[in-house]
């Protein structure tokens, strides 16, 4: 940790000089993209751990990657579709069709 630390101070050295802030700042923000990552990753492996056991540790980390797989798919959602565009074969409605007109699902019926 040290040796990036200080490979971080003597690579960016030059930079560090032009900007105001103090060198601990400077060095905090170049670090927080990679810390946020880690952070994400390691919670991501967490929950993943937790969701193959029994009990509230599981559920609670079953919730948690289902909810995030759901906000995950919401920030890629495609285009809105009508309910007309979406509905299946016998005019069936369900889960897929709701999906469908979110934007969340392709139409693959």
């Amino acid at each position: 940790m040290k040796r990036i630390l200080l490979a971080l101070a003597l690579t960016s050295s030059p930079a560090l000089a032009e900007e105001s802030k103090p060198i601990a700042t400077q060095v905090g923000d170049a670090m927080r993209p990679a810390a946020e990552a880690y952070g994400k990753g390691m919670q991501q492996l967490m929950n993943e751990f937790f969701a193959g056991s029994k009990g509230p540790m599981g559920e609670a980390a079953r919730a948690n990657l289902k909810s995030q797989d759901r906000r995950e798919r919401e920030a890629n959602r495609g285009v809105r579709r009508t309910m007309k565009e979406c509905i299946k074969p016998g005019n069936v409605i369900d889960d897929n069709v709701k999906e469908c007109i979110e934007g969340i699902r392709a139409k693959e019926w």
